[in-house]
């Protein structure tokens, strides 16, 4: 029972101060589908951007998405390996309390899919990490990586599979007018479907977003394929830091983190401007061989850049020490970007969705996670916990927490 009431004497510095910069980098990425139907991801840029906006849009893409939510999975992999290690030299009780902990991730996640924004990712994490679990609970250290390089190589073979396969009709051009006819059709279904969440978003009440909050999961989760394996992977990738020693001893390990920093710019900043060139105003409905060398050089410069971030980070944590307080509440904070700006882009609450050029996503982004980092410290000074954790904490362990420090 003793160990459920010391929840910061053994933390990791880094790993708060890694929590804390993915935290930026995640609303940076998601504060374009704050104003953009999620649909719109699926047809490349957003159109007739110029001049600032297509330069912060650019930077955006390039350098933060699907580099920090690659980020947030390793963390969140590690943290899986860290509370599994420690329970097991306390010889407590895990495994149903993990799970007790998976649930009740689910439960906030859909609450928060349907309720606040439907680009939640908590669902697809609690349903990644059941799966880690039942698969890969007692995979060996030294395949942990291989296993990853596996799951992220999976959603790029199938894009592969059907570009080839539709590349190869082109030897019957009858069939192939057919095949692509019919995808395009698709494709402007699509925007039709994505002309109606843009007039909800920015018009309807609340009670319609809602409704078309539901119609957006039903969009991510038939999209599962994409989204899953990565996860998995990197949810692998993070154990693998943790149980070879890297995130727990990074002291000892300062040439691996000096190396994949290296690594991770030298080879991540290429691949990921290569893809982003070939991505951006591609529609992904359409599968297309360009599409195929894109996803595959975007998801390869993820991976380094991801890495070169968790290394560069981890290295130079004890300057960045100020973010750790907001990695110490990472759910209460992610929540509340979501139900901030959502209130403030959307219709139901101040519309200002219209009306900010995309220049200015990357202002305000900065703005109020620097107002968050602030609130995070004085929260911390007085709370064992942020909002969100004590809660999530204390339905886990089915008896409420300490919240005041001493």
């Amino acid at each position: 029972m003793g160990d459920r009431f010391q929840p910061t004497t053994d933390r990791l510095l880094h790993m708060d101060v890694l929590r804390g910069f993915a935290l930026l980098g995640i609303l940076l990425v998601n504060f374009e589908w704050f104003v953009r139907p999620l649909q719109a991801i699926a047809l490349g840029a957003q159109p007739d951007l110029s001049g600032a906006s297509l330069a912060v849009d650019w930077l955006i893409k390039a350098l933060a998405e699907g580099k920090f939510y690659a980020l947030f999975s390793m963390l969140f992999g590690a943290g899986f390996a860290l509370m599994a290690e420690r329970a097991s030299k306390k010889d407590s009780p895990f495994w149903g309390v993990y799970l007790r902990r998976l649930v009740l991730l689910l439960l906030f996640g859909v609450a928060h899919m349907l309720l606040i924004w439907a680009g939640d990712i908590l669902v697809v994490y609690s349903l990644c990490a059941f799966v880690m679990v039942l698969l890969f609970r007692k995979t060996p250290v030294q395949r942990l990586w291989k296993w990853a390089v596996v799951f992220f190589i999976v959603p790029l073979a199938i894009v592969w599979l059907g570009a080839l396969s539709i590349a190869a009709t082109q030897f019957d051009p009858e069939l192939h007018a057919s095949i692509m006819t019919e995808m395009e059709s698709s494709t402007e279904d699509m925007r039709a479907d994505i002309e109606e969440a843009a007039r909800i978003h920015n018009e309807g009440s609340w009670r319609e977003n809602v409704g078309q909050r539901m119609r957006d999961a039903g969009f991510i989760l038939t999209n599962f394929v994409f989204w899953v394996p990565p996860i998995l992977g990197f949810f692998l990738l993070g154990r693998w830091l943790i149980s070879s020693d890297r995130l727990t001893r990074p002291g000892e390990h300062q040439l691996f983190f000096r190396r994949w920093r290296s690594r991770g710019l030298l080879f991540g900043l290429p691949l990921s401007i290569a893809g982003v060139v070939l991505l951006y105003e591609l529609a992904q409905t359409v599968l297309t061989l360009q599409l195929a060398i894109g996803m595959t050089l975007f998801m390869a410069g993820s991976v380094f850049l991801a890495l070169a971030y968790l290394s560069m980070v981890t290295l130079g944590a004890e300057r960045l020490r100020f973010l750790a307080p907001a990695g110490q509440m990472a759910l209460s904070n992610y929540l509340a970007q979501s139900l901030f700006w959502t209130w403030t882009l959307y219709g139901h609450g101040l519309g200002l969705g219209t009306v900010l050029p995309r220049w200015s996503h990357l202002l305000l982004a900065l703005a109020f996670f620097a107002v968050q980092v602030m609130f995070s410290h004085w929260w911390m000074a007085r709370f064992r916990f942020g909002p969100m954790e004590w809660l999530w904490r204390s339905l886990t362990y089915l008896q409420l927490q300490p919240m005041r420090r001493a």
